[in-house]
């Protein structure tokens, strides 16, 4: 079964054809959500009422109690003694590894929390579960979970930024571009700064060391390797947690961005083998438990660029590290690891972490079915995408764009908030992507450059009208419907339709200044039950809600210049 929606203008007469046939029906929606870390009334009221987050994702960085994090595990900070920029005068604590993670500083040595085989004496023992930074991201989980009823289910997503550091080993690169106080320039990683476990390599050796004799715990037996504390201490915070904040996690992530050593915290994987040695490690260990066995593992969360040689490497200080679709390969050829590994996730940013990107067609469609003829000399050819291995994929994170409605004011506006809209178009419509998430909700700055909106702002974000036209309306289970457009490439369609719900959902986006008014026509063997929902945002009306009502099954619409309309429609067969 097909249908189309017609658009009339002066000079063209453009449709957009949905095939409802098995063909055409596409990728089934998980949700859409950010970073969660607040709780205040007003957050949890963006959130869960307005934006309706379907998926909440979390920092899953380990916390630890003292004497384990003491005086910022030892790191200069302005409360230390000494203070910054510390004995070695750079502002941070290096380390090289196990052996020298507790070498004197500043009078002080750091300690080690040494993982045994009793996952609830690890979480005793060592976990700091009331720890602030968590508690926003838990908290919030809790209050999606308690609403299920309410506002259905909600995913929960846990992401790694660094392992405990003293797994970490030194990847002979030093951090440059900073000032004080941050760290100084020509720190090796990893290194200690504040709080952050910053950079290096995880240890993924396997050979025993010393540092690392569980031997005084329940039930140990001797020196263990880093790979074994790596997911023994893995297991036991996720269960923690779990427990803590009595939520399931859905999936979790092993490592947020790991081609990228910064500042904050983070661990670099330079290679696809760094990288399947702990996955199989995490889901040995997690497949113990009957807890945690069923939490599905998600990655590598790679950021996705603007070019195809991206997608398979990229050099940093000399050498070429293995990007996404290279993990892909080395993962699917490994039994062990493509099974490990239930489904992919990406982050919209280009090659610096930071810019957002994604709004590029070509790059999706890389990412989702590969090549077969070498787009540029740099790649070999024949590379397969997430789809060739029958795995879904989330977007779970992106941000970079700019407050207004357009930006800049001249030419495409490729940088505002209009462009979200278009980005998530791109993700869902070319890349077949499940889920799609922002950065953050929202944090204290007057640009939010970084988030959807500001405490100030609050519902009244440009960037806020443009997420919502997906995240309130296209609701986990939506199945999306191809959509072929005719005549022009300024209309962008996404259709979802929900049988369950007994819904069908238009989100059209005109990528150009001129007007646009598209004819809606309900496919024969549904009928409209209602008047249809539209909701518009555009440079002169960020939200304008109306109804449309379907004659003979057809109605149309106007979709300003640079605008986005969703269009909800009731209908049963």
């Amino acid at each position: 079964m097909s249908f189309l929606f017609c658009l009339n203008t002066a000079v063209l007469s453009q449709t957009v054809t949905l095939d409802t046939s098995e063909k055409g029906l596409h990728q089934t929606i998980d949700g859409f959500g950010t970073c969660g870390h607040k709780t205040d009334d007003w957050y949890r009221t963006l959130y869960f009422d307005d934006l309706r987050c379907s998926i909440v994702r979390v920092d899953m960085t380990p916390k630890f109690k003292s004497p384990w994090s003491d005086h910022s595990y030892n790191s200069p900070w302005f409360h230390n003694d000494p203070a910054q920029p510390g004995p070695d005068g750079n502002n941070v604590r290096t380390y090289t590894g196990a052996a020298d993670y507790t070498r004197e500083f500043a009078g002080r040595r750091a300690a080690i929390a040494v993982m045994g085989p009793d996952i609830d004496d690890n979480i005793r023992r060592y976990y700091d579960l009331d720890n602030e930074r968590i508690k926003g991201g838990g908290t919030l989980a809790r209050i999606g979970a308690d609403r299920r009823k309410e506002i259905g289910e909600v995913k929960l997503l846990g992401c790694v930024w660094s392992p405990a550091p003293w797994l970490k080993v030194p990847s002979g690169n030093r951090i440059t571009g900073q000032s004080d106080p941050m760290p100084k320039n020509g720190a090796p990683w990893p290194f200690l700064w504040y709080d952050n476990f910053a950079g290096g390599l995880l240890d993924v050796s396997g050979e025993p060391r010393k540092e690392f004799d569980d031997s005084a715990m329940p039930g140990g037996k001797g020196p263990t390797s880093a790979l074994t504390q790596y997911a023994r201490g893995f297991a036991a915070w996720v269960r923690g947690y779990q427990n803590k904040f009595g939520v399931k996690f859905y999936a979790l992530s092993l490592q947020n961005e790991p081609h990228l050593e910064v500042f904050y915290n983070s661990c670099l994987y330079r290679t696809a083998d760094q990288y399947i040695a702990a996955l199989k490690a995490a889901r040995a260990e997690f497949d113990k438990y009957p807890d945690l066995k069923d939490i599905k593992l998600t990655g590598p969360e790679d950021t996705v660029g603007s070019d195809s040689t991206y997608l398979w490497f990229w050099e940093s200080n000399g050498f070429k590290q293995h990007k996404l679709l290279q993990i892909m390969k080395a993962i699917e050829s490994d039994p062990v690891a493509a099974k490990a590994l239930d489904f992919y996730c990406v982050h919209g940013y280009a090659a610096d972490g930071i810019t957002s990107a994604g709004g590029e067609p070509a790059v999706w469609d890389w990412s989702a079915r590969g090549w077969k003829e070498a787009p540029n000399p740099q790649v070999p050819p024949n590379v397969k995408g997430y789809e060739s291995y029958g795995k879904k994929c989330w977007e779970t994170e992106t941000s970079g764009d700019r407050t207004e409605w357009l930006y800049p004011a001249v030419g495409f506006p490729s940088q505002g908030a209009f462009s979200i809209a278009l980005k998530i178009h791109q993700a869902l419509a070319v890349g077949n992507t499940s889920a799609w998430l922002y950065w953050q909700l929202s944090d204290e700055k007057a640009d939010y450059r970084e988030s959807l909106t500001n405490p100030e702002v609050r519902e009244k974000s440009a960037k806020m009208a443009a997420a919502r036209h997906y995240f309130r309306y296209i609701r986990p289970g939506a199945i999306r419907i191809e959509a072929a457009v005719t005549e022009t490439k300024k209309l962008k369609a996404s259709v979802f339709l929900h049988e369950k719900d007994g819904k069908l959902v238009w989100v059209l986006i005109n990528a150009s200044k001129q007007e646009m008014k598209p004819q809606l026509i309900i496919p024969s063997g549904y009928r409209v039950t209602a008047p249809a929902e539209t909701f518009t945002s555009s440079d002169e009306a960020l939200w304008k809600s109306s109804t449309v009502a379907f004659t003979n099954g057809v109605s149309s619409v106007t979709i300003p210049g640079f605008g986005v309309m969703t269009v909800v429609a009731n209908i049963k067969k």
